[in-house]
């Protein structure tokens, strides 16, 4: 097993369904390497990458990974940060 957390700052005019979809996409590109991604939903459409950047917000850090989106709004950006908390061992213990 594999756990971690990820916080997300997205445009406000996204749906929950939308943000959980872009944040699933982060989740699934950490766990596989990848530093890129389109994504495409009915609301929006543009890229996910990252920099393998570490990054912290408060006192929780992670990978960073960005969003580019055009909304049927205009153009507008979000921010994840990805924290896995077992390492990739599974069943780990974390008191963080």
């Amino acid at each position: 097993m594999r756990w971690g957390y990820v916080f997300l700052r997205a445009p406000g005019v996204l749906n929950g369904e939308d943000r959980e979809k872009l944040m699933t996409t982060a989740v699934e590109m950490y766990l596989s390497g990848e530093d890129e991604r389109d994504v495409e939903s009915v609301g929006f459409e543009g890229r996910v990458y990252t920099e393998r950047r570490f990054e912290m917000l408060g006192e929780f850090g992670g990978q960073r990974f960005d969003v580019e989106l055009e909304t049927i709004h205009g153009r507008d950006s979000g921010t994840f940060l990805v924290n896995e908390q077992t390492g990739g061992q599974g069943g780990g213990f974390s008191r963080n």
